[in-house]
């Protein structure tokens, strides 16, 4: 049974130069438009509760206190049994009026869009916020009970210096976080950057920058569990279940969803989607294409993969398939098993793409 629910807010106050998501500027005759669409397509799903459920966007809290309390109030049927209830937030758009609309309907999780505590970085992202604000939504979240807060950080970015980034991380150490997100900027061709052919920091400092980080994260006692991810205690239950490769449903324009051996994206044209249009691709998942998803999320997780489970999932041995570039890439230092997990090693988690795409060259020639 499907146990996740993403839900695609796709507004925005201010269009970031590095996104290439899904997003438009907030209206609010779009954000009504949205929102009665919203509620028609998550009625054609089965009515079930979901265990979590993840709002992101766009900027979710772009949304007035109105506007919130209508999409709360739609999801509202499908959350009383509900676990973990994520909302990603921007630090500046964040009321009190707003979390406490957040604390009513039980969300319980906020994924703060912080990426830098530079100031010049966060101007060249085009970020809406500064420093005192990621405090600021801080100590409306904290007092009100919503204590589980996961930030985002980037490095990588144009002009960005070793230190400006290790200062950013002792930064995001002073706040209460139970979690951190870290990624690496990507230039999207769509994007602002894109467009403007920005260059990012050398692939030698990206390097240095990642594994600086892994290594003052510890220092804070935050452990990596998955390649871009990293808690004390407290890792994502919804994102466990794109790294464990279940059935999860995402609806909103762009959003995307793992159903019934079927991957269903939905329109991103929000004109169409207001018509009901929703999907935009359906796409039918071979045995093939699900055993190396299968391994391309759960590698992804410091964990691994359980042997056993994929066996049970699949009926035949891992082996059967992969088996010869296994044995390579476990010569090699790179693949390891215990406990019945294969799982990269501390040397091949990093390389992490060049296992993977060994193993599908072994897909494709079987």
């Amino acid at each position: 049974m499907t146990k996740a629910l993403y839900v695609h807010v796709p507004f925005c106050d201010k269009i970031c130069a590095y996104c290439d998501f899904v997003r438009v500027l907030s209206h609010p005759l779009l954000i009504k438009d949205y929102l009665s669409a919203l509620k028609s397509e998550l009625e054609t799903y089965p009515l079930v509760q979901y265990e979590t459920i993840y709002i992101g966007g766009g900027t979710p809290s772009a949304l007035s206190v109105e506007e919130l309390t209508v999409l709360c109030e739609i999801l509202a049927p499908i959350s009383k049994s509900v676990i973990e209830y994520t909302m990603e937030v921007n630090p500046e758009s964040l009321t009190l009026d707003k979390v406490m609309v957040m604390k009513k309907y039980g969300i319980n999780r906020v994924s703060l869009g912080v990426q830098t505590f530079d100031e010049h970085e966060l101007k060249l992202l085009h970020r809406s916020h500064h420093k005192e604000d990621i405090l600021k939504a801080m100590d409306l979240l904290i007092p009100n009970g919503i204590t589980n807060i996961s930030i985002d950080l980037i490095y990588g970015l144009p002009l960005q210096t070793l230190a400006s980034f290790e200062h950013s991380i002792h930064e995001a150490f002073k706040c209460p976080i139970t979690h951190l997100s870290l990624y690496s900027l990507t230039i999207e061709p769509n994007s602002e950057f894109g467009r403007q052919k920005v260059k990012k920091v050398s692939d030698e400092m990206e390097e240095l920058m990642y594994f600086k980080a892994i290594e003052l994260f510890k220092g804070y006692g935050f452990h990596q569990y998955e390649i871009s991810n990293f808690t004390h205690h407290l890792p994502s239950r919804h994102n466990m279940t794109y790294w464990h490769y279940n059935d999860y449903i995402g609806i909103g324009p762009g959003a995307v969803s793992l159903y019934q051996n079927q991957r269903i994206e939905n329109t991103k044209n929000l004109m169409e989607y207001f018509k009901g249009h929703y999907h935009s691709d359906v796409l039918n998942l071979s045995n093939e294409d699900q055993r190396y998803e299968f391994l391309m999320m759960g590698l992804r997780v410091k964990e691994g993969i359980s042997l056993q489970t994929f066996e049970n999932r699949f009926k035949e041995s891992i082996n059967v398939h992969y088996g010869e570039s296994i044995d390579k890439l476990i010569k090699k230092g790179w693949l390891e098993i215990e406990n019945d997990h294969l799982k990269a090693t501390e040397s091949g988690y990093p390389l992490l793409n060049t296992v993977l795409g060994e193993l599908l060259d072994e897909t494709t020639c079987n």
